[in-house]
C-alpha cells in the first residue's frame, strides 16, 4: 500500500537524521518513489526549516546542516501546559547551555495550543509561578564546559576566586543550585575532584593533551549525587544549633534542609559531616545568620568565624 505524503515526509525526516550524508536515489529507493518525488520531497523539508545542504560531483550528495529536526510529536493539552511552566522556569536564568531554544520552544506550544488552553495557561501564570533567583552573572564558559564534559575532554580555565588562576580540569558535568551553576570537575593542580562556580571562568580552551585524565566511577558520573558531595576521607562532624528563624532559614538551603532536627519550639540543630574544605565558606554563611545560628563543632570553624567577626569589628572601628 503506498505511504501518504504527510507519512512519507515524517519518515523522511527520520531517515535523514540518521545519516550524516545521503543520496536522493538512495532516499528514494529507501522509501519506494520516484527520484523525482524524491527532490519534490525534499524541497519540502527545506521549505519546511530542515537544514539541507548538496554537494555536487562525483561523490556528492546531501546532507543535514546543525541540529537535527524532529518529525510532529502529539501531545495532550495538560503535557503541554506541563512542558510551557517546565520551559518557563527557566526564564530567570540569564544564561543558558542551549542559547535562545527556550523561547522558541515556548512560542511553538502556545501556537498550536487550542485557544481555551492559551487562555487557561494566561490564568495560571497569574497564579503559578517557578522562582528561581535572578543572577546578573556572565556565564562565558557554560556550554564550553558541558561540551567539554559530554566529550569528556580537558580543557584549561581561568578561574577567579578569591584570585585569579589557571586550572587543568576534566569536566564531570554541570548542575545549577538557587540560579547559580556549578560544574563538577577532576582538578589537575590537587590530584581531586573539585566543584568550580561557572560565572568564575573566565575563560576556558582545550588543554594541550586533551586526552582524558580521569574515569569517573558510576556514583561520580551521576549528577544526582554531586550537589555539596563531600569527599569521606576529610569529613568532620557539623553542629549548629538554630533558632526558629534559623531552622526557617536553613530548610531553603538544598545542603542543609535533611540534616536539620526541628524540636516543637520550631527551634533545631544541624547534626551532620562537612568536609574540611568548606569550612571556609561555612564560616562566612553561618556568621550571615547572626543570632540566629550557634556553631557547636568543629572547633575550626568556630575559629573561623570568631577570626570573621575580630575583622569585622577592625573594620567599623577605623
Amino acid at each position: 500500500m503506498e505511504v501518504n505524503k504527510a507519512q512519507r515526509l515524517i519518515q523522511l525526516i527520520m531517515l535523514v537524521n540518521e545519516r550524516r550524508k545521503f543520496t536522493i536515489q538512495e532516499l528514494a529507493d529507501e522509501c519506494g518513489v520516484s527520484r523525482r518525488t524524491m527532490i519534490r520531497d525534499l524541497t519540502e523539508l527545506s521549505e519546511l526549516g530542515v537544514p539541507l545542504y548538496s554537494q555536487v560531483g562525483a561523490h556528492g550528495g546531501y546532507r543535514v546542516l546543525r541540529e537535527k529536526v524532529l518529525p510532529p510529536i502529539s501531545f495532550t493539552e495538560y503535557e503541554a501546559m506541563a512542558l510551557f511552566f517546565a520551559c518557563q522556569s527557566l526564564r530567570n536564568y540569564k544564561s543558558l547551555p542551549f542559547d535562545n531554544e527556550v523561547n522558541t520552544a515556548l512560542q511553538k506550544l502556545m501556537h498550536y495550543l487550542s485557544d481555551d488552553r492559551k487562555s487557561a495557561i494566561e490564568r495560571m501564570q497569574e497564579r503559578l509561578v517557578f522562582w528561581i533567583p535572578p543572577h546578573d552573572l556572565d556565564l562565558p564558559c557554560l556550554r564550553d564546559l558541558l561540551e567539554a564534559a559530554l566529550e569528556q575532554h580537558t580543557v584549561r580555565i581561568l578561574y577567579e576566586a578569591k584570585k585569579r588562576s589557571e586550572r587543568t580540569i576534566q569536566p564531570l558535568g554541570v548542575y545549577t543550585v538557587n540560579g547559580l551553576w556549578y560544574c563538577r570537575a577532576y582538578c589537575e593542580v590537587v590530584k581531586d575532584m573539585r566543584v568550580f562556580r561557572v560565572d568564575r571562568v573566565k575563560a576556558c580552551v582545550p588543554a594541550a593533551d586533551s586526552s582524558p585524565r580521569y574515569n569517573p566511577t558510576h556514583y561520580e558520573a551521576n549528577i544526582h549525587n554531586w550537589v555539596m558531595r563531600m569527599e569521606e576521607r576529610d569529613l568532620v562532624e557539623l553542629v549548629v544549633e538554630l533558632t526558629p528563624e534559623g531552622v526557617r532559614r536553613c530548610q531553603s538551603e538544598i545542603w542543609l534542609s535533611q540534616s536539620i532536627e526541628v524540636r516543637e519550639d520550631g527551634a533545631g540543630v544541624i547534626n551532620t559531616q562537612i568536609s574540611e574544605s568548606y569550612l571556609s565558606w561555612a564560616a562566612h554563611f553561618f556568621l550571615g545568620f547572626g543570632l540566629e545560628a550557634h556553631v557547636h563543632r568543629p572547633v575550626a570553624l568556630r575559629g573561623q568565624i570568631v577570626r570573621l567577626v575580630q575583622e569585622l569589628s577592625n573594620q567599623y572601628r577605623s
